[in-house]
């Protein structure tokens, strides 16, 4: 259980009445309207930290470090790069894969921001990740779980879930409960209109100034608004309340727009070199044994021609271009383009891989 952060000098009792008459008068300030719901936070910076860390182990219970010391780097370093362009913060940012096919990148307070492989599988360049990226950040920054916990508890959380402050093992569980479960609804569910719009606008202004192009990312996330219809789980960040997704990722647009049209610098994408990395990487659950596998298309082939050299037809067309983020399935790719494979050892026509790749143990 978290323990000690609560304020030297006054007891425990104290500290609780303090918490409910506080949590009394601000529920009567949001029921007057005088404030939004989503804009109040009692939590402190420290009692954030200390859930951070504690919400940390649980999720690296749950779900898993995956274990690429490479791929883990790679994305420290690109989550390292858009922080420097982020507003200042108090706290020690530390970025983290998990080993969970859901497509999925997620906060929680004091600093930990993670992306599941399942999520880094559907991304297609270093840039799309830096904008994932910069919108946790942001999440964090604007200290947006504290306000929804604060918004979702109400009274509760004043009165029992912050009794985790102080000692007392067994008889802070529940309070603890009550604060994991909210954190576990923001993880899956979002943060609400404001604080998903809020965190558009920072991750991409950030992920800009730190010399990524955004632009990819309106198709990612329209590719996903697929995927999401076909298995109805997604990113927690297309699951939040209104605005609607398409209004939502039209807004993203325009932003975008604006955004690259101010900056006098070439922006990168580095889509092949991210690609690359994701090379043998598990895809799904890893009892399937299906991994990512990344080939080089031939000057002037198609998606459709890839898919007929790989598979001998052409019926993978529509998942390859899926895959990829690639509208047109017929137009020409650059010599050497990388474009990502499932491999699939139970399936019953695998992908003829060129030899260099198919002497790869996947």
């Amino acid at each position: 259980m978290i323990r000690n952060l609560c304020c030297g000098g006054m007891n425990r009792r104290g500290f609780l009445r303090s918490m409910v008459l506080l949590g009394g008068g601000m529920v009567g300030q949001m029921l007057r309207g005088r404030v939004p719901a989503w804009a109040f936070s009692v939590i402190s910076e420290d009692q954030e930290k200390a859930m951070g860390r504690q919400a940390h182990q649980e999720i690296m219970n749950k779900f898993g470090f995956y274990k690429d010391t490479g791929l883990q780097a790679f994305v420290s370093q690109v989550g390292q790069r858009v922080l420097r362009e982020a507003e200042s913060s108090p706290f020690a940012f530390q970025f983290t894969i998990v080993d969970h096919p859901m497509v999925n990148a997620f906060a929680v307070p004091g600093g930990y921001v993670y992306v599941t492989r399942g999520i880094l599988a559907e991304l297609n360049s270093e840039a799309e990740l830096a904008t994932i990226l910069g919108h946790e950040i942001a999440h964090v920054t604007s200290h947006h779980s504290a306000k929804q916990m604060t918004r979702a508890l109400g009274a509760q959380i004043l009165a029992l879930s912050l009794a985790v402050v102080s000692p007392g093992g067994r008889e802070n569980a529940a309070g603890w409960a009550a604060i994991s479960g909210e954190i576990g609804t923001q993880i899956l569910l979002g943060y609400g209109r404001e604080a998903e719009l809020e965190s558009d606008e920072k991750g991409l202004r950030w992920a800009v100034k730190a010399g990524y192009d955004p632009r990819g990312m309106v198709n990612f996330l329209r590719g996903l608004q697929v995927r999401n219809r076909l298995s109805g789980v997604g990113y927690h960040a297309l699951r939040a309340s209104h605005p609607e997704i398409l209004e939502r990722i039209d807004r993203d647009r325009v932003m975008i727009e604006v955004l690259t049209a101010k900056t006098g610098e070439t922006l990168k994408e580095n889509a092949d070199a991210y690609k690359t990395r994701l090379d043998g990487m598990v895809y799904g659950e890893p009892r399937y044994r299906r991994r990512v596998r990344v080939v080089s298309a031939r000057d002037g082939e198609s998606v459709k021609g890839v898919a007929t050299r790989l598979w001998g037809k052409d019926n993978r067309v529509w998942e390859l271009a899926l895959l990829n983020g690639i509208k047109d399935s017929d137009r020409p790719l650059r010599s050497g383009e990388k474009l990502k494979v499932i491999y699939d050892p139970f399936d019953e026509s695998p992908p003829q891989f060129p030899k260099d790749l198919s002497q790869k143990t996947p």
